[in-house]
């Protein structure tokens, strides 16, 4: 399922955007997936889709343990996806009772968010006026620590001088 944007809601919406960001079991099928975000997104209601990102396999940073089947699961991988939607406040705890009922959802995290995505991060622009208009160039002859040769205290305070100054 590609990302993807539901119909647009009303412009003056007001009800609240959630994002649920979810794992699921690695032992799904490809196939099966489809239908696991399926059953999420019924969950949800008649919430606003407003964006979201079909399961992707990923590594875990560290090994999940849950109880089931009456011996201890260990998961190292899994699906990943995410969604965010609006609704209102009162429809929350179904939601997140559905999540934790349902077996192939290993764990969710529901956050409350805004509608707007986020501006992308501008470059920075740095100027100089000590340089402007001068092309920084490499230096002619290697450092003296390269050489491997000492530097008596004096060199040494006289290059710091000429540094700081």
């Amino acid at each position: 399922m590609p990302v993807g944007k539901a119909t647009g809601a009303p412009r003056g919406d007001t009800r609240p955007v959630y994002e649920i960001g979810y794992h699921l079991v690695p032992t799904l099928a490809e196939e099966q997936l489809a239908s696991e975000v399926a059953k999420i997104r019924s969950t949800l209601g008649n919430a606003e889709i407003i964006k979201d990102e079909a399961p992707r396999k990923i590594n875990f940073a560290y090994m999940i343990e849950r109880a089931g089947a009456g011996r201890r699961e260990k998961y190292t991988e899994g699906y990943f996806g995410f969604i965010k939607f609006a609704t209102d406040k009162e429809n929350i705890p179904a939601v997140e009772q559905a999540l934790r009922a349902e077996r192939s959802v290993l764990r969710h995290l529901l956050v409350e968010t805004m509608r707007d995505e986020a501006a992308p991060a501008r470059r920075a622009v740095f100027s100089s006026d000590r340089l402007e208009g001068e092309t920084i160039k490499k230096p002619a002859a290697p450092l003296e620590e390269a050489k491997g040769g000492e530097v008596s205290e004096e060199e040494l305070d006289k290059s710091i001088d000429a540094i700081v100054l």
